[in-house]
């Protein structure tokens, strides 16, 4: 109990609240909300996903299954922010209702655990970038990846005030860029004509396409998003904010990368990027562009590890700073390597928040116990089984396997749920 209150204590006294409920004093607005929601979402990544539907899909279906995609990510989301602005409670801390004590702590490991991989992605896809850009070789090139992930943590170091007041600098110059880049791409590509008449090299399914758009942002969109809407004043703005950075947002990156990719036919956006001359702009929009989502995302991602190992934030982004920075030298910026990491993601994610979301709506019918007082169990088996049978369901039924994941893990937790609660009984 009293390593407990020193926990609490610290966390209060830096303002990250890693392990307590955010207090409604310091709760912010929509804007500043939407500001830091926002920024994340803004993230090099959903332009490179975009070029990569570009290779496979024609530009109407592309946008077709990026309305698709992000309408599921935005149900996803709106849920998950309404659990953790009405509680004020980190991802973290509301994996403890529904997995337990200890479980939590796996749930909160697996997490950020993947989410890691994204974070390395995108540090090492800007070295990437800046080594092309000033010709440093394969050397050079490495060192760019490693400082570029050393120096997009010191953002989530100082906590969620500095990636606040980097999103309002870098947010105006990542919407101007983004839009003229596409506008730019779209003259080369003939116009409107130009773009109707694209046909993709390698065609895929449209069900592949919005699992694509899913597992772009389905880890963000139902665990991390958390971590940022504990800070809203209400739900109502928690869910404004939230579907304000995934249907407008998230599309917005989605369609400007594929169309930057239909004009000079490549899927890697760095050489779409200089291809189209951009020099400057791109160096502009690379660096808010990845700064800002990946500050945010290691701010989640040391939350939830703090939870899982108890150890103090700040202590924990230097451990990762570390791990991801050696591991951006295997190179993941190849786009190969993000569509695999993404189809992972798009199966194995969702029955995560569907846990959390049925045990909030249905089990728990909306109330959470007090975080302080309330006795957790250690282990809950019935957020383990809901999870491995919603997952094995995903690759035996037939249509998009997040949406079988999600919709049958929301059916299955209360089943065994009541199953296990009986059989203890």
């Amino acid at each position: 109990m009293e390593a407990t209150t020193k926990k609490v204590a610290a966390t209060e006294q830096s303002n990250d609240y890693e392990f307590s409920a955010v207090p409604q004093d310091k709760r912010k607005s929509y804007f500043s909300l939407t500001i830091v929601w926002t920024g994340y979402v803004f993230v090099i990544t959903s332009m490179m996903i975009g070029g990569g539907l570009a290779a496979g899909l024609n530009f109407l279906d592309i946008i077709l299954v990026t309305i698709l995609g992000n309408v599921f990510l935005g149900v996803i989301a709106t849920l998950v922010s309404i659990i953790s602005s009405k509680h004020g409670l980190s991802f973290a801390l509301i994996t403890k209702y529904s997995f337990g004590t200890n479980g939590s702590r796996i749930a909160s490991f697996f997490v950020p655990a993947v989410n890691l991989g994204w974070y390395i992605i995108q540090a090492a896809t800007y070295g990437h970038f800046l080594a092309l850009i000033f010709g440093f070789g394969d050397v050079g090139e490495a060192i760019c990846m490693v400082l570029s992930a050393i120096a997009m943590g010191i953002f989530a170091f100082c906590g969620m005030r500095a990636i606040t007041i980097l999103g309002y600098v870098s947010i105006p110059a990542i919407v101007f860029l983004s839009l003229a880049t596409a506008i730019r791409a779209g003259q080369i590509a003939g116009g409107w004509e130009g773009l109707m008449a694209f046909v993709p090299s390698a065609p895929i399914t449209i069900g592949a396409g919005v699992t694509a758009v899913i597992g772009t942002w389905i880890l963000s969109a139902s665990t991390c998003i958390a971590d940022i809407m504990r800070y809203a004043r209400s739900t109502k703005e928690a869910v404004a904010s939230a579907l304000t950075g995934l249907l407008l947002g998230n599309s917005l990156m989605v369609i400007c990368g594929a169309v930057a990719a239909i004009a000079v036919n490549d899927s890697d956006l760095t050489n779409v990027l200089l291809t189209m001359g951009l020099l400057i702009p791109s160096i502009i929009l690379m660096t808010t562009n990845i700064f800002t989502t990946n500050a945010a995302n290691l701010y989640s991602n040391s939350l939830n590890f703090s939870n899982s190992f108890h150890m103090e934030r700040k202590k924990m982004i230097v451990i990762i700073l570390v791990i991801a920075a050696a591991l951006t030298l295997f190179k993941p910026y190849k786009i190969d390597f993000l569509f695999s990491f993404l189809d992972t993601l798009g199966n194995v994610v969702p029955p995560l928040p569907g846990i959390l979301i049925a045990d909030y709506f249905i089990v728990k019918k909306q109330v959470f116990p007090s975080l302080e007082t309330y006795e957790f169990r250690k282990w809950n088996p019935a957020a383990f089984l809901t999870w491995a049978v919603a997952l094995a369901l995903s690759f035996v039924l037939p249509g998009l396997p997040a949406i079988i994941s999600l919709v049958s893990s929301i059916i299955l937790f209360p089943i065994f749920e009541l199953l296990f609660h009986r059989k203890k009984a």
